[in-house]
């Protein structure tokens, strides 16, 4: 008779990371950066690759979700012409496995913070619209590089008053974009919390639901920046506040985390 397993128990909170779509030899990527801060803020990255017919299930094994860069939402999941000539690197597969993650954070109150791609797609969850290609409405070049689509280095304002300033604790941040697409317009339920000089919109967070919050930017890029770590720290601290499972195991405050 075999011996029963017991699960130890942590008090570090579990965060589920999306992952792109399998790539030409058939492996799931995510990449290692946002694993990193995730870890130096206190948590144990969970990676969530898309196709689960059962997103749910996963959702029950975590404290927190982030929703990660990658390519375009398909037009279609926001109401627009699946055709348009600019839109890339589109997968049906992640698009509905996202849409399905997005949709179940954001009703049963569970911590996200979406990053890019994942800014994009609480947008479209919430009743939003994406501009499907930024050229066509902002300079492209304050947004990225479409020579070598490198990422662009550029200053983001953050409204005061908002949970973003009072995280961040700056008015003004450099930030590292790497996007070709944006949201139109702030959806019902959100705030605007960020923008760039040309008024695109750099972060939104939700007015009712315990911590959503979503930055156009790759904050992952410069974790090991305090201004951007905190993001993290926050982020984390929350999924550690509003988890049932960590429910009294430890203190809402728990171990000070460190950047790597």
């Amino acid at each position: 008779m075999g011996m029963k397993r017991t699960p130890p128990l942590s008090d570090r909170p579990l965060i589920g990371i999306t992952t792109r779509n399998r790539n030409d030899e058939g492996n799931f990527i995510a990449p290692g950066r946002y694993i990193d801060a995730i870890r130096a803020a206190g948590g144990i990255p969970i990676l969530f690759p898309p196709g689960e017919s059962e997103p749910q299930v996963l959702l029950s094994l975590v404290d927190g979700l982030v929703l990660t860069g990658g390519g375009d939402l398909c037009p279609s999941t926001y109401g627009e012409d699946p055709e348009h000539p600019k839109v890339r690197y589109v997968n049906s597969e992640r698009d509905r496995f996202e849409v399905a993650l997005a949709e179940a954070v954001m009703s049963q109150g569970i911590p996200v913070l979406g990053i890019c791609r994942g800014m994009q797609l609480l947008n479209v969850v919430s009743g939003g619209k994406l501009i499907p290609h930024v050229p066509d409405v902002y300079d492209e070049l304050d947004h990225f590089n479409p020579e070598d689509r490198k990422p662009i280095h550029h200053k983001v304002s953050i409204l005061s008053s908002t949970r973003l300033q009072q995280i961040i604790g700056a008015e003004e941040i450099s930030v590292v974009s790497w996007h070709h697409q944006a949201i139109c317009d702030v959806p019902a339920g959100w705030r605007l919390s960020a923008c760039s000089t040309d008024e695109l919109i750099e972060a939104i967070e939700h007015e009712t639901h315990p911590w959503a919050v979503a930055v156009q930017w790759h904050p992952e890029f410069t974790f090991e920046e305090a201004e951007h770590f905190r993001l993290f720290q926050e982020f984390v601290r929350a999924t550690r506040q509003f988890s049932p499972r960590l429910a009294g195991m430890v203190s809402n405050t728990g171990p000070t985390p460190q950047v790597a």
